[in-house]
């Protein structure tokens, strides 16, 4: 990919996507609240406003990044938001908000906005998927057609807009769930419910394939991270660093370029060139890939008075 990190950088994005906080449960709500009420309402503007904040772009990642890198429990752990995030909380939300408009403000009923997330036509349910499918598709995508993304400024754009795409298929669905049951219309509520879980399926899974298929694997992670613990184990063995950075840029299977930042006191490192060189060396020796090291030192000066 020639870019510093990625490997690793992916495995961050799927470890932080499958993490549950304060921050993502509190979207959750709001999201479903304002999908509820866009629902009930048959407004459209207001349903497109709960997917805008709807935080499931996180655990679809930790889904398929997962899945590749065969982190299997990290993978659960965001399938396991997803669902709590969608049902657990959407659904439930989107029960009860119903039965308090019922109570309090009769009239109300079921909306074209709610049967449309249901299966009126099967030409519905080949849209949906068609819509989720893309979804997934434009995830992963954003992360490998253009891998200096994951590490620019440009990502948490793109991030907004593909989260934007993935709750379409989702939290709606998730909503009507709730409402269908509300409305004593459970039809309503488990056809809802296969659309949801169709989409789900389609969206982690094929953005799984997606990120296989460009070249995205376990291999590749693993051989990024030895390369980094070999260059900085050669390090730690001969120099006193108070500071190693080190970034690896795999070109191919085949070829790796690797920048060392070391800061280390006067008179603790030996000649960079010559470390430069061990390094390569114990690097085609561990890995068996040609690889160019280049090494940045930094004297660090301490006064004492």
């Amino acid at each position: 990919m020639g870019v510093k990190n990625f490997y690793v950088a992916l495995e961050n994005i799927c470890e932080k996507g499958s993490e549950l906080s304060f921050g993502y449960f509190s979207l959750v709500v709001v999201a479903a609240l304002l999908a509820t009420g866009g629902l009930l309402v048959n407004s459209i503007p207001v349903i497109i406003g709960s997917m805008c904040i709807a935080p499931f772009l996180g655990p679809s990642r930790a889904v398929c990044i997962g899945g590749v890198y065969q982190k299997w429990k990290t993978s659960a752990k965001g399938l396991v938001k997803q669902t709590v995030g969608l049902l657990a909380i959407g659904s439930t939300l989107g029960f009860f908000v119903t039965m308090a408009f019922q109570q309090f403000a009769p009239g109300i009923t079921v909306t074209t906005e709610i049967i449309a997330r249901t299966f009126p036509r099967l030409s519905s349910l080949y849209l949906s998927v068609f819509v989720a499918i893309s979804s997934g598709v434009a995830s992963s995508l954003v992360l490998v057609a253009e891998p200096k993304i994951v590490s620019g400024p440009l990502q948490q754009l793109l991030d907004v807009m593909i989260g934007v795409e993935i709750a379409i298929s989702l939290i709606p669905p998730a909503e009507v769930v709730g409402i269908g049951f509300a409305f004593n219309q459970p039809e309503v509520s488990f056809q809802a419910l296969g659309l949801l879980v169709i989409n789900v399926v389609c969206l982690d899974f094929i953005a799984m394939l997606a990120l296989y298929l460009r070249g995205v694997d376990l291999r590749l992670l693993q051989l990024e991270k030895k390369i980094r613990e070999t260059t900085e184990k050669i390090i730690n063995e001969d120099v006193k660093a108070d500071e190693i950075s080190t970034e690896v840029i795999l070109q191919s299977h085949k070829k790796a370029d690797v920048l060392v930042r070391l800061e280390a006191s006067e008179g603790q490192c030996e000649e960079p060139q010559l470390l430069a060189e061990r390094i390569s060396a114990e690097i085609n020796k561990e890995t068996g890939i040609s690889n160019k090291v280049k090494i940045m030192t930094i004297p660090v000066c301490v006064y004492t008075s």
